[in-house]
């Protein structure tokens, strides 16, 4: 079957370039044109970041949401230095672990290692991303190639988490790059996103959360005082999708028209996708005028279940000593032929994530228009729709 080449991860647009510098921790600094290739990213893992929370059946935080995507448009620096430098060498346990058959024992007292060959150096590298205004960011930068095009050549640049030196040379020897400097003003983006709601009116229970539209990342939303405000952090300039849950049910903004016979092959492959979640559910499909490329909005559950080769699904959790599933509401974004009728997944994002017991019932999540049209002005995001809006969706998706 002849079907198009896709890229497993990545965002779909046009190459960002900026003018920049970069600068190595020999002395060298390199100016030109930096660029990502067409429709990759940066990703940086926040291990302090997660801060998006739902609760579980425990009534306990689970946080999520760690892994940041972003490219050249909002950045104004990006700083590595080294978290951590040592000096290996080649080695290998010497000895067997002793079992006493008798007695069922072993001794795990740890065997001595036998090394060879010079030593190395290794370092892992953290990073310090900041963007456009002011806002920073620490982590771990996912390997991430880059190119700077000067006036001589373009170069190759491999940003790596971790370094490893040959045999026989010193951690000086080990040269990294240490800083990314943007030297043009890059694209403006807000801190904050005020989401004022027109109508809708929150509870204290309830909840709202956003996805980013480009990267499908879910970034940090929080509730304020108001019933009618919620503030996104974060979300480095790109738009996002929105998603609230009310008295135990979750709305989900999206286009109110949908084409039935590309919801109906996106429910096929849905079925047929070899994925951990068993369960799947699809609640709308959209694709952007141009694009070759579905997004998906998908209900999942990991069911477990008996089979002829033994119990499946779920998961064990040792604090309530029985099975539990996980539940996801999330986007998958699908590469769509038209020609062939194929879609290949790509990317997901999830808003809302919680763990019930196999009697719970699977939360009732609906699509409406309500939080899909947005009006902006400058930092606030105005969303006009309100319950009646969402009542009469909540019906019609139960039809």
């Amino acid at each position: 079957m002849a079907f198009f080449a896709v890229r497993a991860e990545g965002l779909e647009g046009a190459v960002v370039k900026r003018r920049g510098a970069v600068y190595y921790s020999d002395g060298k600094v390199l100016t030109g044109e930096i660029f990502l290739t067409a429709g990759r990213t940066f990703k940086l893992n926040i291990p302090a970041g997660g801060t998006l929370k739902t609760k579980d059946i425990f009534g306990e935080d689970v946080k999520y949401g760690k892994v940041r995507k972003f490219d050249f448009s909002p950045l104004a620096e990006i700083r590595f230095y080294p978290q951590r430098e040592e000096m290996r060498q080649k080695w290998k346990f010497v000895g067997k672990t002793q079992y006493n058959e008798k007695t069922a024992v072993a001794d795990y007292t740890p065997a001595p290692k036998e090394f060879w060959g010079e030593q190395y150096p290794i370092r892992y590298l953290a990073a310090t991303v900041i963007f456009t205004n002011g806002e920073e960011r620490q982590g771990h930068l996912f390997t991430t190639t880059v190119y700077l095009k000067t006036d001589q050549r373009t170069h190759q640049i491999v940003l790596r988490s971790k370094q490893r030196g040959k045999e026989g040379t010193k951690m000086e020897d080990l040269v990294y790059v240490n800083r990314i400097r943007l030297l043009d003003g890059g694209k403006g983006i807000a801190g904050e996103v005020e989401v004022k709601f027109t109508e809708l009116r929150l509870g204290k229970e309830d909840a709202v959360q956003a996805v980013t539209k480009r990267s499908l990342t879910p970034v940090p939303t929080k509730r304020t005082a108001k019933d009618d405000t919620a503030v996104v952090e974060s979300a480095f300039g790109e738009e996002f999708t929105l998603a609230v849950q009310k008295d135990g049910v979750y709305y989900v903004g999206w286009p109110g028209e949908q084409d039935q016979k590309l919801f109906d092959l996106a429910a096929d492959h849905i079925k047929r996708q070899r994925d951990f979640y068993n369960d799947r559910k699809l609640l709308g499909i959209y694709q952007a005028p141009g694009k070759q490329e579905v997004s998906t909005l998908v209900n999942l559950r990991r069911r477990h279940a008996p089979t002829h080769f033994g119990e499946i699904g779920g998961e064990w959790d040792a604090k309530l000593g029985c099975i539990v599933e996980p539940w996801r509401l999330s986007i998958w974004r699908w590469k769509y032929d038209a020609k062939e009728k194929e879609m290949i997944l790509t990317a997901r994002g999830t808003f809302f994530r919680k763990i019930f017991l196999p009697e719970d019932p699977t939360p009732l999540a609906v699509t409406t228009e309500g939080l899909w049209n947005l009006k902006r002005e400058k930092d606030t995001v105005f969303v006009e729709g309100g319950l009646k809006e969402i009542k009469n969706t909540k019906l019609k998706m139960q039809k």
